[in-house]
C-alpha cells in the first residue's frame, strides 16, 4: 500500500483508494450476513452481479463503493489495482462456486465456497489480505517456473 493524494472523483488509476476496498468488502460481507439471515442464498447473486460490473466496467461502477464509501472515513491509503482485480476475481470464483453448487444441490460444497469468501472478507477487513498473500505466492510460482525453464 502506498500513499497518495485523496481520491474523491471515481477516476481511474492504478490505485484505489482503501475506503473503496473497504467499502465493496463490506458489501459483500453484508450480503453474506443477510443471506444466511433470511435463508435466501439469491442474496449473494446480487453481491456477484455487483463484482461483475465491477470487473468489467471498473470501479467506479460498484454499486458497494457508490452506497458504502461515503458512508466510511475518506483514506490516503490506497491499493494495488492489480491486486484489487485478483481479488475480485477470487470473489467471483467463490461466488459462482457457491451459487452454483446451490443450483446442483450440493450444500456442503455451496457452504465450502461461501466459508472460503466469508473468510477472505473477515481478513481482508481485519488487516490481512489473504487474496493478496495467495497472489504474490502465484506471482513466485511463475516466477521459479520461468527461471527453471529458461536456465
Amino acid at each position: 500500500m502506498t500513499l497518495q493524494s485523496k481520491a474523491t472523483s471515481f477516476e481511474c488509476t492504478n490505485e484505489v483508494p482503501l475506503h473503496w476496498v473497504r467499502a465493496n468488502q463490506i458489501g459483500i460481507l453484508l450480503c453474506i450476513i443477510i443471506s444466511l439471515i433470511i435463508g435466501q442464498p439469491w442474496v449473494l447473486a446480487i453481491a456477484l452481479a455487483v463484482q461483475l460490473v465491477a470487473r468489467w466496467f471498473g470501479a467506479q461502477y460498484n454499486l458497494f463503493i457508490r452506497l458504502i464509501a461515503s458512508l466510511l472515513p475518506a483514506s490516503n491509503r490506497t491499493e494495488s489495482r492489480e491486486l484489487l482485480r485478483f481479488n475480485n476475481l477470487l470473489a467471483i470464483l467463490f461466488l459462482l462456486g457457491f451459487l452454483i453448487a446451490i443450483v446442483f444441490h450440493a450444500t456442503i460444497t455451496a457452504y465450502i465456497f461461501l466459508a472460503m469468501l466469508t473468510t477472505a472478507v473477515v481478513l481482508a477487513l481485519s488487516g490481512f489480505c489473504l487474496g493478496c498473500f495467495m497472489y504474490f505466492q502465484w506471482k513466485q510460482f511463475w516466477l521459479r517456473r520461468n527461471r527453471r525453464i529458461h536456465s
